[in-house]
């Protein structure tokens, strides 16, 4: 007598993203515990874009490099790639506070005002525009455009600047965390955005 097949998907134990979820948790918990730790200074401030820019690459090669990275890049919808962006308009109005309290006036209204609009488009395009690809294409060319504006600022103010110490918060938690895990993750996830729409069908 022969048994009926039974179809099933992968068990959580052998899931192909399971690695890269741990790796991200990993990564995580280690830019915590760095933010936490209070070890940079404002004088070391070169180790910022380092990172960052080191951060960004690493998840590039793990991408093209394919296995569980890749798997789980690709498994995440298209409408939670966008979604994801919203964080940045609550991040955007605390610079504009911040700039009230001595943060950079230049970094504050970049940051915050790029990133508040970014945000709030990404709440609209995730929320009733993904099937669009033109909509989709116009949001994350101009969220890009953004992170990396804000990138730059905050770079020429913390090395060539000679007031870095209005950067100060880059330093410090929960700041610490924007260059070391948020923003890295901003910017893969436009790329990311941009390499499937490029395919045939976003989904």
């Amino acid at each position: 007598m022969h048994r009926p097949l039974v179809l099933q998907g992968p068990s959580p134990a052998t899931s192909p993203t399971r690695p890269a979820m741990f790796a991200l948790f990993a990564w995580l918990v280690a830019a915590l515990a760095f933010a936490l730790s209070e070890a940079l200074t404002i004088e070391r401030a070169f180790v910022i874009p380092l990172t960052l820019s080191s951060l960004v690459i690493a998840q590039g090669v793990f991408y093209r490099r394919g296995g569980s990275f890749r798997a789980l890049a690709d498994a995440v919808p298209t409408r939670a790639l966008v979604l994801f962006h919203v964080v940045r308009a609550p991040i955007g109005v605390a610079f504009l506070v911040l700039m009230t309290h001595g943060l950079d006036a230049t970094f504050a209204r970049v940051a915050g005002i790029g990133d508040v609009v970014s945000g709030l488009l990404a709440l609209v395009v995730g929320l009733f525009a993904t099937r669009s690809r033109s909509a989709v294409l116009a949001w994350n060319a101009l969220g890009l455009a953004d992170i990396l504006a804000v990138v730059v600022t905050a770079q020429r103010i913390l090395i060539f600047s000679d007031h870095p110490q209005t950067m100060e918060i880059l330093v410090h938690f929960p700041g610490m965390l924007l260059p070391t895990f948020l923003v890295p993750l901003v910017i893969a996830t436009h790329v990311l955005l941009f390499v499937r729409l490029r395919r045939p069908a976003a989904r």
